[in-house]
């Protein structure tokens, strides 16, 4: 099926989606041209519709959810409702924020094989198109190891490996780069830039964090709260004309962008378009060294730590199926203290704050919760006192509905009907889902679960509160509206330890952090020691968070601005 010269590949006319239970459309009236090579970037809030559109443009829905699709979507000029099922995926892939979910086999050669053989490859064809698609995402070293046993970037570079294998057209990103570490996701960047040129792919990318891939896209797509367009267009013109209504919609900004619009606020900065890399921020700033001391003052770091330990972890060490997964790790958390724990996917932070609330059993050493060993909790005691919030938030879903899951944790408490009632409403219009109600928890999207699986824990006002990526998924209002509860709550006296990849969320609210790799602790201390040791941020796949890479560059006369 060949294009004509400027002819889209992939054409919507008003496109409109509405699950069965819901009245208001997830997205609604989107007319979308995406032309041959060409990388768009879909922005939007939080629960816009963004990866429900990914989902449509490849006939995954309506035929996977109770739904209701109107418009029409066509593929080089052919309408899909056309195409046989299963048919357009070789041609439109997908790779998903979450790539466990893509994969139903026990090794990367039959993860691969096993999709080429439902495409009816010939079986001679399917070994050379394995190995060239694990060579594409540097994967081929691995092609006969357990899924299992790979990190969180490389199962990434697996699932997007299996999409490559089928040779599509276009390739549909949706948040890729969630649940990786730094580097993980400065490499995966890296390589679908490559990959844009080798094999002249169509790029659709959905994605809340952008420093990493804004060199790369040629035009902006942006979605309103309401799932219609806000604009489309040029990035220079989307960010630089549309900056503070982006952000008033909670739409995530480059970090170039937001130094950019906050120098401009304070006079010091005159470029006639706000910055979308180092070198144009740079160029643009009047006074460098005024601007520093204008981004040290965003710091938002807490203060007033008591001096009572409510936690104190000795010697602790964990070994599964004969591999050990932490050792030898001791550490305290203070009354009112913020401590993040961070380190490359696979390094075991998971595993180290699921033993910290006793989900996970089997391990030597010593826990002790205010003042007494942890084994020697009863369960319901304990999640009175301790909190634990899942990376997956459906893990802990036990309710039909949003306000039913916020009042089951209340009734616990005991409390009277009417405050529930107010205390429900009150916390669920601060996490923004109070126009979900009543909707069941599994229909909202990855970032409304997570707000939700966190306001479920608030509630409960424990002692303590241990959170596994809680910000990932969230756009930029929700994440800091979700940092402001526990901000809160670090106030009202209660500790908070969380997993993150985020260095910025690290350096505006952690008092310490403690860097994991390979199961070892190799750092705790505050994150002003931890952007000086070198050595420790490459060990541990991190990166400077972005103020203070600018400080940097700003201080040493660096030539090199471009961000890394």
């Amino acid at each position: 099926m060949e294009l004509r010269l400027n002819e889209a590949i992939l054409k919507t006319k008003q496109l409109t989606f509405r699950h069965e239970e819901e009245k208001n459309p997830v997205f609604n009236g989107v007319n979308l041209n995406l032309f041959p090579e060409e990388a768009v970037l879909i922005l939007g809030p939080s629960g816009c519709g963004k990866s429900t559109l990914a989902l449509c443009l490849n006939k995954l829905y309506p035929e996977a959810v109770d739904g209701h699709l109107e418009g029409l979507v066509s593929f080089k000029g052919k309408w899909l409702s056309a195409f046989r099922p299963g048919e357009i995926n070789r041609s439109i892939g997908m790779v998903f924020q979450d790539p466990e979910s893509q994969f139903c086999m026990v090794t990367v050669e039959d993860e691969l094989a096993f999709g080429l053989e439902n495409m009816n490859i010939p079986p001679e064809d399917i070994g050379p198109k394995i190995d060239h698609a694990l060579e594409l995402v540097n994967l081929l070293p691995y092609k006969h190891a357990r899924i299992h046993t790979l990190s969180g970037g490389q199962k990434q570079k697996l699932a997007l490996a299996c999409v490559l294998s089928l040779e599509p057209e276009i390739l549909i990103l949706d948040e890729p780069t969630a649940n990786l570490d730094p580097a993980s996701s400065s490499e995966l960047a890296s390589i679908i830039k490559k990959l844009r040129t080798k094999l002249s792919l169509t790029l659709l990318i959905i994605e809340h964090k952008l420093d990493e891939w804004i060199d790369q896209i040629d035009r902006c797509l942006v979605l309103n709260r309401g799932g219609e367009i806000l604009f489309n267009g040029k990035p220079d013109a989307c960010f630089t004309d549309y900056a503070e209504e982006l952000q008033s919609e909670g739409i995530w900004l480059p970090s170039t962008v937001r130094a950019g619009l906050i120098a401009k606020k304070a006079g010091f900065y005159s470029g006639s378009a706000l910055p979308l890399n180092q070198n144009e921020l740079i160029k643009g700033l009047a006074d460098p060294d005024s601007a520093v001391r204008l981004f040290e003052k965003k710091k938002n770091v807490l203060t007033g730590l008591a001096d009572q330990s409510i936690l104190e972890v000795q010697r602790l060490s964990f070994s599964k199926g004969g591999n050990e997964l932490l050792k030898d790790i001791s550490f305290s958390v203070k009354k009112g203290e913020f401590i993040a724990i961070a380190g490359p996917n696979g390094s075991g932070k998971t595993t180290l704050s699921r033993l910290l609330s006793r989900l996970n059993w089997g391990s030597s050493g010593e826990i002790s919760f205010l003042g007494r060993s942890l084994p020697q909790w009863k369960e319901n005691e304990l999640r009175q006192k301790m909190g634990y919030i899942f990376q997956n938030p459906e893990h802990q879903f036990i309710t039909d509905s949003v306000f039913e899951e916020i009042v089951f944790s209340l009734k616990v408490m005991e409390m009277e009907e009417a405050e529930i009632n107010e205390t429900a409403k009150t916390i669920l219009k601060q996490v923004r889902l109070h126009q979900q109600a009543h909707l069941h928890p599994f229909s909202l999207s990855q970032g409304q679960k997570r707000r939700l699986s966190v306001a479920t824990m608030l509630v409960n006002k424990q002692d303590l509160l241990l959170l596994d990526e809680p910000t990932f998924g969230q756009d930029a209002n929700t994440a800091r509206e979700l940092m402001a509860l526990l901000e809160e709550k670090i106030h009202d006296g209660g500790s908070v330890i969380m997993v993150t990849h985020d260095m910025d969320l690290i350096q505006s609210y952690a008092h310490k952090v403690i860097i994991l790799s390979n199961g070892e602790m190799i750092y705790e201390g505050t994150p002003d020691d931890l952007w000086n040791k070198q050595e420790i941020m490459k060990q541990a796949s991190l990166q400077l968070p972005y103020y203070e890479k600018f400080k940097n560059d700003i201080r040493t006369g660096s030539g090199d601005y471009a961000l890394t």
